[in-house]
């Protein structure tokens, strides 16, 4: 969230102005030298009551400070890193504190405000500093990203790694109350800064990281430059792990681990045997994420990986082996599970082994489905005969006739018998239509919708048809999709929607 901060247009009192433009008559010396001083601190003290004055700034400090920490999480990516301007860029913390006293006092005072820790290059020292001196003790995020943008003249890789061992000198000491570590981007020329920031890590004991992100890429030479016990210290209370297939080799067990997010580290990904070691690494697993081709076949039809506790299964990207996973994961709480996109191979070899097998995934009750073809809704019907039990379908992309044909059409059963809830976004007033012809018939066939979620910009251009919805149908302004979104993926959520372009006939 890129923001100006800009103080209103302040006169100085008439008496001050009078005062001093009276400065030139005083003989130089003492009295003089007075004079200018009151005058100066009588200035600076109007300004201050006349800036706590205004309605922002007569906020209670607890109130104010809260409001900075809300935006300070807000920001985009864009606002954090400032690769496009780094010497007009200021940090929201440092800004806010630029603004008047009381704000400054505010700022000051509120050391959580200070607690994201951005070692980015180009980075400046003397912010780093800052930052870690105003968060005081408290937990901090430490975040290393490399910039897309080509290096300039003023900063190349010979001087962002000759320059490293004095960045990782300054952040030594902070290791240990870091709760995030977050390294990612294309060390390709970035080798030394790499090595030089994980061997920081290593031997600092990060007791308090709950968080760990190494989305790297492009060093090949890696794993035979590193000790193979690279995170052999463990991490007793890290919960949230996202990797590329790159680091996977290198991760320590992890028993606590409740979500762990997979992506693919350059062009290859990890074996099935090594996916299976990690999964048996991770027991307390409950959110799996899923990115691309990060695992590889083959995929023997005898395997089988245990989850005992996972509840959500997010595949996103080109995964070409969707069937394949299903089948030989076993996760008896299994409560949702995402493709994004799909597509019509997805689910046909799943169907075909489900047809034969004992029912598996008896507790799945949430399914995500993106597809990328108006073709790609004839899949519903294969996902309703794959998961019968579904109560709510989120479909973040949708083809207004498709959609229709196929939850109306004529078949056997019903689709999905027991759905109770419709979670859709980018509903225009045609597809409302369709939508609404779906609720009729969903009604007369016994089998009545009773929520409908829909983002803020589709209830906005539908409002007049809501009038037109079943009485026993909820509206409810829910972006289900943005909510699964939430997590600080590894890559762009919309990426993998389907209507953020044209779809394929």
């Amino acid at each position: 969230m890129a923001i100006a901060l800009h103080s209103p247009s302040i006169r100085a009192p008439i008496h001050v102005l009078d005062d001093v433009s009276g400065l030139t008559s005083v003989p130089r010396g003492a009295a003089r030298t007075a004079l200018l001083r009151w005058a100066q601190h009588d200035f600076y003290h109007s300004l201050r009551l006349i800036n706590q004055a205004t309605p922002i700034g007569s906020l209670p400090a607890e109130i104010l400070g809260k409001i900075f920490e809300v935006a300070n999480r807000s920001k985009t990516t864009e606002d954090h890193y400032p690769w496009s301007n780094p010497y007009q860029w200021k940090p929201l913390p440092v800004a806010v504190s630029q603004v008047s006293s009381y704000w400054r006092d505010v700022a000051l005072d509120s050391p959580l405000l200070w607690t994201e820790i951005d070692i980015s290059p180009p980075w400046s020292l003397k912010t780093i500093c800052l930052f870690l001196r105003r968060s005081k003790a408290c937990p901090i995020h430490l975040n290393l990203t490399i910039p897309t943008i080509a290096f300039g003249n003023l900063l190349t890789p010979a001087v962002v790694n000759a320059s490293a061992h004095i960045l990782c000198d300054h952040i030594a000491q902070h290791i240990p109350r870091c709760r995030k570590i977050s390294i990612k981007g294309d060390f390709h020329q970035l080798e030394p800064l790499l090595d030089a920031i994980i061997n920081t890590i290593l031997p600092s004991g990060a007791s308090q990281l709950e968080r760990l992100v190494m989305h790297i890429t492009s060093v090949p030479d890696f794993q035979s430059d590193v000790h193979p016990t690279l995170f052999s210290q463990g991490f007793p209370v890290l919960t949230h792990v996202q990797v590329t297939s790159l680091m996977v080799p290198f991760l320590p067990s992890l028993p606590q681990v409740t979500s762990l997010q997979l992506a693919l580290g350059d062009t290859h990904g990890i074996d099935l045997a090594t996916f299976l070691a990690l999964a048996a690494s991770c027991p307390s697993l409950e959110t799996l994420t899923i990115f691309d081709d990060v695992i590889c076949g083959p995929w023997p039809l005898t395997a089988t990986i245990d989850f005992p506790f996972l509840r959500s299964l997010q595949i996103y990207g080109t995964f070409t082996s969707v069937s394949d996973l299903l089948r030989v994961v076993s996760a008896p709480l299994l409560e949702d599970l995402v493709i994004a996109p799909v597509v019509a191979d997805d689910l046909l070899a799943y169907h075909q082994h489900a047809s034969t097998s004992a029912p598996k995934f008896s507790n799945l009750r949430s399914i995500t489905l993106s597809p990328v073809s108006t073709s790609g809704f004839a899949l519903l019907l294969l996902a309703s005969e794959c998961f019968p039990d579904v109560e709510r379908l989120t479909i973040p992309n949708i083809h207004a006739n498709s959609f229709c044909d196929i939850l109306t059409g004529i078949h056997a059963d019903i689709v999905w018998p027991n759905l109770k809830a419709l979670a859709l976004r980018n509903v225009d007033a045609d597809a409302m239509q369709k939508l609404l012809t779906v609720m009729s018939f969903r009604k007369a066939a016994g089998w009545p919708l009773q929520t409908l979620y829909l983002d803020a910009a589709s209830l906005h251009r539908i409002a007049f048809t809501v009038s037109s919805f079943p009485p026993q149908v909820e509206v409810v302004e829910y972006d289900v999709w943005s909510m699964l979104h939430d997590e600080d993926l590894l890559h762009e959520a919309a990426h993998y929607v389907g209507n953020d372009f044209d779809f394929i006939s």
